[in-house]
């Protein structure tokens, strides 16, 4: 069965908000790996891994385009980690994850699209690397509170 995104967003949003929002565990020395694991099939984690894998390509890039000072290039290249990049995916995947990692994956796509957006528009370099600053703070705080179960 295939749902749209927008309505798979609805749901995990609805549990949200009954449950209270996920929030990173403790990792301190002594207490073990506290992160809560995303259960997947194999197929789903091979594509949660290849998805992980285009937001480090984009941002590579996106940083080696600041280097050469080829700012004009930064739309093209974010937008590939944008909501777009959530159309060949199954919504049951993002139903079956841990809802605060779902909604964490959800606003990532859309500061892709945001970043590529305001670069669009001519933002300066130093607006791209605050917006990528931003990203990069959802995918450590993605790995600090989650672990895909093996």
């Amino acid at each position: 069965m295939r749902i749209s995104w927008s309505a798979a967003a609805v749901l995990p949003l609805a549990a949200m908000m009954v449950a209270g929002s996920v929030v990173a565990k403790d990792r301190a020395p002594g207490k073990g790996d506290q992160r809560e694991a995303v259960m997947l099939n194999r197929e789903e984690a091979q594509e949660l891994l290849a998805g992980m894998r285009t937001y480090l390509e984009t941002i590579q890039d996106i940083v080696s385009a600041l280097a050469d000072n080829k700012t004009a290039r930064v739309p093209k290249i974010a937008a590939r980690s944008g909501n777009k990049m959530l159309s060949g995916i199954n919504p049951m995947t993002g139903l079956k994850a841990p809802v605060g990692f779902t909604m964490m994956s959800l606003d990532t796509h859309d500061k892709f699209d945001k970043l590529a957006e305001k670069a669009g528009r001519g933002a300066s370099r130093t607006e791209v690397l605050t917006d990528l600053a931003d990203i990069l703070n959802n995918c450590s705080g993605c790995h600090a509170a989650y672990k895909l179960a093996r």
